[in-house]
């Protein structure tokens, strides 16, 4: 494509020759000449040859071909689409796929190849099912919805309009439920469901139990990183950020804007407000207030944990310090 033809399309300005052809983005690890490298930091810019086109923003495009824009990260959103080589399969029901006589599959769906429909599912227009997938029975799916190779979502499930869930993740299974009965573990029925929200989008190996009565919900907008675990009866608030392997015990309750860092958990009913951010690695043991930022284990305001972290440094050196007089004592 032409610089021209990106910079419409990223909403920039063409600084240099606006006919230059690129065959695709890169970063400025990898930059070479045929590529549109992005750059976000203008001190890597003097790194770069003068002959690599670049997009960065605003007043840092002199001296060679490229793109001005006013937030580059923002365009990149725009742009990337452009060079994407991935296909896309066409709507359609793959001969191998099995759909039951009483499942209900709207306009323009794709039905990948071992897919199971199974008895009373309803898909919606533009549902796509990529392979090995299985739908259980009564579930119901809303328009334009993804789901990727090898995902279960079991019966009863609610999942809404464009939702996309990635390979491996498994919707529905029973929540992990026991209590002690002379001296064994009796399982705990679980009889609800799972509701997913419109907009929402789950990674690749989650996983997200059914309720136990009632229904988990994870609410619109919510984003989901790799290997995440929402149990049972959980209410993720809207516009949740939730990264990669983080887990949510029991009937945990959420507001909405959530920010979850990586590795951390959070105990059985729990409650946290709105816009609280979690720092990676935490361990929440009771509820947080809206707003509030909390790290550590057990996970407290992180002010007060950056102290409680200086005062273990200070207690190491101060014991480092009291055994080299006790050596110069001989005591």
């Amino acid at each position: 494509m032409t610089l021209l033809e990106i910079a419409r399309a990223a909403g920039g300005n063409v600084i240099g020759d606006a006919g230059r052809i690129v065959r695709g983005v890169c970063s400025t690890d990898d930059a070479c000449e045929d590529m549109l490298c992005i750059v976000w930091d203008k001190a890597l810019l003097s790194s770069l040859s003068p002959k690599i086109p670049i997009l960065s923003g605003a007043g840092t495009v002199s001296g060679r071909d490229g793109i001005e824009v006013p937030a580059p990260k923002a365009s990149l959103v725009k742009i990337l689409p452009l060079f994407d080589r991935r296909t896309v399969d066409p709507p359609g029901i793959h001969p191998a796929a099995h759909i039951h006589e009483r499942a209900i599959v709207g306009r323009n769906c794709r039905v990948g190849p071992s897919c199971v429909v199974s008895e009373g599912a309803i898909l919606g227009d533009g549902v796509f099912l990529q392979a090995n997938v299985f739908i259980g029975k009564n579930v119901r799916i809303g328009n334009d919805t993804r789901i990727e190779a090898s995902v279960s979502i079991q019966d009863l499930v609610e999942i809404g309009n464009r939702v996309i869930i990635h390979s491996g993740t498994s919707v529905g299974c029973c929540g992990f439920g026991f209590i002690p009965d002379g001296g064994e573990w009796r399982k705990i029925p679980q009889i609800g469901t799972v509701i997913i929200e419109d907009d929402v989008e789950i990674g690749p190996n989650c996983n997200v139990d059914r309720a136990t009565f009632g229904a988990t919900r994870i609410g619109r907008g919510t984003k989901m990183g790799a290997c995440v675990h929402v149990a049972h009866n959980c209410d993720i608030g809207p516009d949740s950020m939730i990264v990669g392997f983080a887990a949510f015990g029991g009937s945990v309750k959420t507001g909405s804007r959530l920010l979850v860092a990586g590795m951390s958990g959070i105990a059985d009913h729990v409650t946290i407000g709105e816009r609280v951010t979690i720092a990676g690695r935490s361990g929440v043991t009771k509820n947080i207030p809206d707003g509030e930022t909390v790290s550590g284990f057990p996970a407290q305001k992180h002010s007060n944990e950056k102290r409680f972290q200086a005062s273990l440094r200070m207690i190491r050196e101060s014991a480092s310090r009291l055994k080299k007089l006790e050596d110069m004592t001989g005591k």
